[in-house]
């Protein structure tokens, strides 16, 4: 479950900690699970703005306040990858920013692919237990209504 209000935050705080650590020198090998999880926010932000970060019911709850987090937490994204292309074409080795792009791509897509399959999968479960439950509503009325029906006619 992707807590919406905490992701500009969250996104905010990593892009600080990758800029520091680009403009100190640190080793780009320590810094890309850096960016894959700031690729991994990118995809949380895109699957809340779908509204596929809440199941079913939750959907029908949804709140101005969460479009607003959402929002925000796009425009933090936006600010902290202009900020890291600059600080990486500035304080990182020759290529830097063109492999993170690439690798941020990746990381991106495989996330946002298990974060679709476990909707995917939430959205089917919640289907088949209100089918299910439909279902056994359905022959309860009906065999209240055969008993009913007996009682009347045979006294």
């Amino acid at each position: 479950m992707i807590e919406v209000l905490a992701l500009a935050g969250a996104v905010t705080k990593i892009a600080g900690g990758i800029s520091s650590a680009v403009q100190a020198g640190k080793d780009m090998n320590s810094l890309m699970p850096h960016f894959g999880k700031l690729a991994q926010l990118e995809a949380d932000i895109n699957l809340a703005e779908k509204g596929k970060h809440k199941g079913p019911l939750g959907r029908l709850t949804s709140s101005e306040e969460e479009g607003f987090a959402i929002a925000q937490a796009k425009m933090a994204h936006k600010e902290a990858q202009n900020l890291l292309r600059e600080t990486c074409m500035i304080y990182g080795p020759p290529g830097m920013w063109d492999m993170v792009v690439r690798e941020q791509a990746e990381a991106r897509r495989r996330h946002k692919e298990a974060l679709e399959e476990q909707a995917a999968a939430r959205d089917r479960l919640f289907w088949g237990l209100s089918l299910t439950l439909g279902v056994v509503v359905f022959l309860g009325g009906l065999g209240v209504m055969v008993y009913t029906a007996d009682k009347l006619a045979n006294g």
